[in-house]
């Protein structure tokens, strides 16, 4: 038989081992996961409406759309200088009012409390999109807050055509969209990647508004920013526009498939970091041709210096 002080030692471990158990498991924390959708906040003069439209019609093209995104939008006046912020922004006249500002605030405030960020970063990212709100930025961007949680931030300048706006948007979704964007799900970063991801988001756009007549559309913009400064960088200004041709001309050159960037899916599983480096020999051909582009008739095209 087990003796009375076996026995009580016997169970102290069982006691203590079931309490370092229940320990753990309460220690433990899971991140939310992002659960697929759109949520549209609109203080400017871009119609609701058409915002959800554009993004709706925008998102139902992908293979397939798994971030949990917040779009804020609102309206700035005239630019007042360059700069001012701690993103690439300028300072214009702020035109909407106090109740407008608290309304864009409690809802990424509110926003920001369902995602996997900490509580330093929500902190800190709520006092920086105060201070664009507040202080009259011009911004456009799509920002990864974390993983598969996005937000798309755009203060529209009262110049900026309707046409701009709508591409503005759906430019700006499409990069929310790409899966593999975030900053730590690749875990490399490529002379390529950001080229390839502004100009699969530029192409998209395009195609997207203007169906196939889109392509010459993106040609011209790239040959004139190629003429605007002889940089035959195809990460010089207008990256996405330079971008964009670089896409075109592997497309033309079977080197891409169009549907990877009409769908999404080049963007779902790090193929820019793996196969789209400057080790693929195409990948370099294409760097050094995208600014080959001639007009004629209206319709721009590559030359035959490029696409052979």
């Amino acid at each position: 038989m087990i003796s009375q002080k076996l026995y009580i030692l016997i169970l102290v471990l069982i006691l203590f081992m079931s309490a370092c158990s229940e320990k753990d498991s309460s220690s433990e924390t899971t991140s939310p996961t992002a659960t697929p959708g759109i949520s549209i906040v609109n203080v400017s003069d871009v119609s609701t409406t058409d915002l959800e439209s554009w993004t709706a019609a925008a998102a139902a093209k992908m293979k397939s759309q798994t971030a949990n995104i917040l779009s804020v939008s609102w309206n700035v006046g005239t630019q007042v200088s360059q700069d001012g912020f701690n993103r690439p922004y300028n300072t214009h006249q702020v035109v909407i009012t106090n109740a407008q500002i608290e309304t864009l605030m409690s809802s990424i405030s509110s926003w920001f409390d369902t995602t996997c960020m900490d509580s330093d970063t929500k902190s800190e990212e709520l006092t920086n999109f105060r201070n664009y709100i507040t202080n009259g930025a011009d911004a456009s961007s799509h920002l990864v807050m974390c993983k598969q949680y996005r937000i798309i931030i755009l203060g529209f300048p009262s110049t900026m055509a309707a046409a701009d706006r709508k591409g503005l948007v759906i430019h700006e979704f499409y990069h929310a969209f790409q899966k593999d964007i975030s900053d730590d799900t690749c875990g490399v970063s490529s002379t390529n990647r950001r080229w390839l991801v502004e100009g699969g988001a530029q192409y998209f756009t395009v195609i997207h508004i203007n169906g196939s007549s889109g392509v010459s559309k993106i040609l011209e913009t790239a040959l004139g920013d190629y003429q605007a400064d002889n940089d035959t960088a195809i990460t010089g200004s207008g990256i996405a526009s330079r971008g964009a041709a670089g896409i075109r001309h592997m497309i033309e050159r079977d080197w891409l498939p169009e549907a990877s960037i009409l769908d999404g899916s080049f963007f779902d599983s790090c193929e820019s970091e793996s196969d789209y480096t400057d080790s693929n020999s195409n990948v370099v051909s294409t760097k050094s041709l995208w600014y080959k582009i001639e007009e004629s008739g209206g319709v721009y095209s590559f030359t035959s210096e490029a696409v052979p």
